[in-house]
């Protein structure tokens, strides 16, 4: 049976740039990047070209960017380092904000849900796009506040600005790139301190660097454009896709159609539907979707990125997310609409 993969939020297959670099590192630039050994340096050589060439992708400074092992470590790195330089005053964050932001937040004294923000709120955290319903959020102004972004979803899929915040995180695995890279920007003079103890990345992360994935993770980037413009040309077939099922049943509703999105992603409510039972109906079918967020998978508590945008409990389980690749074809979306048609119809 043929399988189709529409859970590209979640992560993505490798550009084939990509496995090559990771392989040819794992071969020949597998030394400590940390050593003083001329294999060490030839490795560490490597390790700055890559950190070069993913800073200007992102139009930074090379010395602005820190290696981490994945989005969320970037993410804990960044909050409990602000909290420990800011103290106890309050914390801003967008109500659907992946739990990767929210954890580290509980140590914090006070946070408050956006758009509220205190007079002497130190940080704000907002998500460019949300990895569930795909909405696109603008960056809140504030002349005090240090403004994080979370771009995990977002790079590789829309244009990634920064001139609006001080500090953003990048996964590497939903944009083509290997698990085991992502970045973290921070702009110079930012009230940050670190936390994980080490010489490596100026003792801003410590920990040996991943070269091999890093590598990858620049091999990746160099296709960057291309992919941007792949994504975008989906958002007709996806509209498409929405307007196919939506005339099917009243009942059926796609979660901010209308709004700025992700042109790759459709989170589509089956109102009196079990979500858990049509992603297993579905995916013995031959198709990959998703229930929500990939990392709360198997996890009874409905996705609180539905629920807060006024959904209830009850909506946020009937709930799926379908996430295209930036090559899907046609063919593969007419054959996941004909798979989920009599599923919730009695057509």
């Amino acid at each position: 049976m043929p399988r189709f993969y529409f859970d590209a939020n979640a992560t993505t297959p490798p550009h084939p740039d990509a496995v090559v670099a990771v392989r040819r590192a794992m071969a020949e630039d597998w030394a400590n990047p940390t050593s003083t050994h001329r294999e060490g340096q030839h490795a560490r050589y490597r390790l700055e070209e890559a950190r070069r060439e993913l800073a200007a992708a992102l139009d930074v400074p090379p010395g602005e960017l820190v290696f981490c092992a994945s989005a969320t470590e970037a993410l804990h790195l960044l909050i409990r380092g602000l909290h420990e330089a800011l103290g106890d005053r309050p914390a801003a964050v967008f109500p659907g904000e992946h739990s990767a932001c929210l954890n580290p937040l509980r140590e914090w004294s006070r946070v408050v849900w956006l758009p509220e923000m205190p007079q002497d709120c130190a940080t704000i955290v907002q998500m460019a796009a949300n990895n569930e319903t795909g909405l696109l959020y603008a960056m809140p102004s504030s002349l005090k506040a240090v403004r994080v972004k979370d771009c995990a979803q977002s790079w590789g899929k829309v244009p990634v600005d920064l001139s609006d915040c001080d500090a953003a995180v990048f996964s590497g695995h939903k944009m083509g790139g290997p698990r085991g890279a992502a970045l973290l920007w921070l702009r110079p003079g930012l009230p940050w301190e670190p936390i994980m103890e080490g010489p490596q990345e100026r003792r801003r992360r410590g920990g040996t660097e991943d070269v091999p994935a890093i590598l990858g993770l620049a091999a990746a980037v160099r296709h960057l454009a291309e992919r941007q413009a792949m994504n975008a040309s989906l958002a007709p077939l996806r509209d498409a896709f929405e307007a196919e099922i939506l005339s099917w049943n009243r009942d059926i509703e796609v979660i901010g159609q209308g709004l700025s999105r992700l042109p790759n992603t459709s989170c589509i409510l089956f109102r009196g539907q079990n979500g858990e039972a049509l992603h297993a109906a579905l995916d013995l079918a031959g198709f990959a979707v998703s229930t929500g967020s990939a990392c709360h998978s198997g996890s009874v508590k409905p996705s609180h990125a539905v629920t807060s945008l006024g959904y209830s409990l009850d909506d946020a389980r009937s709930v799926l997310r379908f996430s295209l690749l930036p090559e899907t074809q046609p063919v593969e979306v007419e054959a996941l609409a004909t798979a989920i048609k009599p599923l919730v119809t009695n057509l």
